[in-house]
């Protein structure tokens, strides 16, 4: 019996998904609710359990390939693995497999089928002893060393033996930027070339994803009309993005070109947040200064719903009861935005505990698509970076979103000789459901409970 392993729906705008890593090859057994491989949408990178127990039999599409939802990615049975799969399974391809040669029957009982995606065309073209090749140069490797499903699918696609990478991520592990790193580095002469068969008008050689050098034609200065430009004398890059990053920028332009959105900034004294901050961890209850913002922001936005809301067109804005506070998040794989959900009605404690899991997920690239969605706001900080003020985007169809800058040491006005901590917040908003006083309000009024951060929490208690 054989059982369809599926490209699973992560979220609901989600048509299509990339896998990113097989975590079994072919012959192994497979485990009910054992991690079988993982997936990249347009929110993250996911790691997708076998809906059944049995031997892995075929995989349809390899490490970088794409399918739609509810499309078969692989095979499982209940019975032994046939010779000819075993035998795919050896060569690295449990996706990188020829097909039969033009008008040519495949041999008896095979059951393998290549699915017609530029991947599988373009791999095709690669002979059986590439395969191999491919396979002993960094597949073994790239199975026994820690490193993130984009940085194996780059290492894979530039032919680089992740074992001699030094890894900066978590627990030594290698991350994207590792490998971005390397082949800038060295663009074109220390690194192993990818040696494809050339293209042909049916089967299309295969592109990596990640950038190859390309020569970057530039004219020649005073050359006289009709002769020939000079030499090229640099090179470019051109960087394919992954379909979560594809996603974000579309959904940045839509922002830009379609919201008339407005930033109004305020200074804001935290010496008393700080304070309050430090009596905590004096107590044994270390709160982040991120989560105690979220809390906060949403203490006051109870007063300001129309900022905590949603555009939907028509004249037609959607507020929310709940208060779920997205949090913009650099991790290894990107820029994501987790969401803390509830932070109007939950203890500062609770969000505290809520937001250490959602870190750590980020930070291993684990985060799920019900961590990345439902968010009404969003708080983003670069504080941390030096910045001292900057304009956040709204991301569609919220309404706003709070960005941090960086705290800064002034005198005081009444005290020149005496230093407040400072933090310049600013809040971008769209035009067509607030106007500039109503932002206004909400930034004196979120001031004012920052300012005095124990009569702000007495009130709810």
């Amino acid at each position: 019996m054989r059982t369809e392993i599926l490209m699973p729906k992560l979220g609901l705008t989600m048509t299509q998904g990339t896998v990113m890593e097989w975590l079994k090859k072919v012959g192994d057994p497979v485990s009910k609710g054992e991690i079988l491989f993982t997936v990249e949408n347009d929110k993250a990178v996911v790691e997708v359990e076998s809906p059944a127990e049995g031997i892995l039999q075929e995989i349809l599409v390899p490490p970088g390939g794409t399918q739609e939802v509810g499309k078969p990615v692989a095979y499982l049975s209940s019975t032994a693995v046939p010779t000819h799969s075993v035998a795919f399974a050896q060569s690295e391809s449990s996706a990188y497999s020829p097909t039969p040669a033009e008008g040519k029957a495949p041999s008896p009982g095979e059951t393998h089928i290549v699915p017609e995606t530029p991947a599988y065309r373009g791999a095709a073209a690669n002979s059986a002893a590439f395969a191999q090749s491919e396979s002993s140069a960094y597949s073994e490797s790239a199975a026994y060393i820690p490193a993130s499903p984009l940085a194996k699918r780059l290492a894979r696609e530039n032919r680089i033996d992740l074992s001699t990478v030094r890894g900066t991520g978590p627990e030594g592990a290698v991350v994207e930027r590792d490998l971005v790193q390397l082949l800038r580095q060295s663009p074109s002469s220390s690194l192993p070339s990818r040696e494809a068969a050339p293209p042909t008008a049916a089967q299309p050689a295969s592109q990596p994803r990640f950038p190859t050098a390309a020569p970057e034609v530039t004219p020649s200065e005073g050359a006289p009309l009709g002769q020939a430009a000079s030499p090229p004398t640099g090179t470019s890059t051109i960087h394919t993005l992954t379909p979560f990053q594809i996603r974000a920028a579309e959904r940045m332009v839509q922002s830009w070109t379609t919201i008339p959105q407005f930033t109004l900034w305020v200074d804001v004294e935290i010496n008393a947040l700080e304070d309050f901050l430090q009596a905590l961890k004096d107590k044994g209850k270390s709160v982040s200064f991120t989560v105690l913002l979220a809390k906060f922001l949403a203490l006051t936005l109870k007063q300001y719903p129309l900022l905590n809301a949603s555009w939907r067109g028509q004249g037609a804005v959607e507020m929310y009861s709940h208060i779920h506070v997205g949090i913009a998040t650099d991790t290894p794989l990107g820029l994501f935005v987790p969401v803390l959900k509830d932070c109007g009605i939950k203890p500062i404690q609770a969000l505290q505990e809520e937001w250490q899991e959602l870190s750590r997920r980020g930070k291993e690239g684990k985060l799920a698509p019900t961590d990345l969605s439902g968010g009404t706001i969003t708080l983003t900080n670069l504080g941390m970076f030096g910045v001292k003020r900057f304009q956040a985007i709204v991301n569609p169809p919220q309404v706003a979103i709070l960005s941090v800058g960086e705290r800064r040491r002034i005198p005081r006005e009444a005290d020149p000789l005496s230093f407040i901590s400072v933090i310049e917040f600013g809040l971008s908003a769209d035009h067509r459901v607030v106007d500039g006083a109503y932002g206004a309000r909400f930034l004196k009024s979120f001031k004012e409970a920052l300012e005095s951060p124990l009569l702000t929490l007495a009130s709810i208690v």
